[in-house]
């Protein structure tokens, strides 16, 4: 009996020593050492607003701003293994978004000039996590972009690769070299409730744009604020999209979509500006109030788009709500927000439009 357990832990022992060789040790580097796109300013973070917004913005954006939605960090390696290390600013959970979303990371890597999925850094359960992203692929020297966090903040983040290996700043331009467009949105652009970050409808549309988005989807809190429009004024955008009905009373609605407008023009007078409606919620469809609502909301900022173009606001476009998510009613988490599904869904609806409204810049 006693020889019988001695082989057994024997072998226990060789098969983990197995399993460790599997894994070699990495060796990290910091990923601000490498192009950061989504990203506006220039400060050491991996924030969507300066620090100086925080006195001037909303305590609740500023605290939104902090989340990493939109964030991303180009390189380029040889690495057979590919691992990530990072802490997060809040530990944030929900009971309706995965973690990995909220908190995870997402890998692609170019082939055939196409971003292609290559794994995602799951979340551990607290403010830090160690992940290896990529197992015992081959020595091919390949461009790769790291999505980060949708709705938590990164403190710091590492890119690790097996020793021997290079890991350095991409050759090609793909993505840092196309100006951005600025997405000023709700809870649904930030990327609730995709499942990882790649699948936020802006992240898809990077990758099918070859373009950065800034993305200033703030949850619960995209409302037409000029204190936004203040950092839109700072951007170098191709693009801004407008997308705050979702979040934003019907009352307010024409006043502010008005202000916010006229601000950004007098700061980028030939910038093309995209108003978005908002789609109809599932509920919507079986609440009167729900769907009386929605088509308050539409008819105020087509109100305002048309006292705009009135007015003589050149470069302004405008896209009705109808169609983003399909006609078959499954395109949401909680009949609001998109499913992977539903931001496919979303990306698909919208890139159309905005690859017409770029396809100059």
């Amino acid at each position: 009996m006693e020889n019988k357990t001695m082989l057994s832990l024997m072998l226990l022992l060789v098969c983990c020593s197995s399993l460790f060789a599997q894994s070699p040790a990495l060796v990290y580097q910091d990923a601000m050492d490498f192009p950061v796109i989504g990203k506006y300013h220039q400060e050491h973070n991996y924030n969507r607003l300066p620090a100086k917004y925080e006195k001037t913005v909303r305590p609740a954006v500023w605290s939104l701003s902090r989340n990493s939605a939109g964030i991303a960090v180009r390189f380029r390696t040889n690495a057979t293994t590919i691992g990530a290390r990072w802490k997060v600013l809040n530990n944030n959970s929900m009971n309706h978004m995965t973690a990995t979303g909220i908190r995870g990371l997402d890998l692609y890597a170019l082939v055939n000039n196409k971003w292609q999925f290559v794994n995602s850094a799951i979340p551990e359960n607290g403010f830090n996590s160690e992940r290896t992203i990529l197992k015992k692929g081959d020595s091919t020297w390949r461009e790769y972009v790291l999505f980060l966090p949708l709705y938590d903040g990164v403190d710091s983040l590492s890119i690790g690769v097996n020793a021997g290996a290079v890991l350095e700043k991409p050759q090609q331009s793909l993505l840092p070299d196309k100006k951005p467009i600025v997405y000023y949105g709700s809870s649904i652009a930030q990327g609730g409730c995709a499942t990882r970050p790649g699948m936020a409808y802006t992240n898809i549309l990077v990758r099918q744009l070859q373009r950065p988005i800034v993305n200033f989807g703030f949850s619960g809190n995209g409302m037409f604020e000029t204190a936004v429009g203040e950092a839109i004024c700072e951007t170098d955008p191709s693009l801004i999209v407008i997308d705050c009905n979702p979040n934003t009373s019907p009352e307010l609605i024409h006043e502010r979509a008005v202000k916010l407008v006229q601000q950004i023009r007098a700061c980028k007078p030939q910038t093309k500006i995209l108003l978005v409606e908002n789609y109809m919620y599932e509920h919507g469809y079986f609440e009167k109030d729900v769907h009386d609502i929605v088509f308050r909301k539409r008819a105020e900022l087509k109100k305002a788009c048309d006292d705009l173009l009135k007015a003589g606001v050149k470069n302004l476009y405008y896209l009705p709500g109808d169609g983003f998510l399909g006609d078959d009613h499954e395109g949401t988490v909680d009949g609001v927000h998109p499913t992977d599904v539903g931001m496919e869904r979303f990306a698909a609806h919208i890139l159309p439009t905005l690859r017409k409204l770029t396809k100059d810049q």
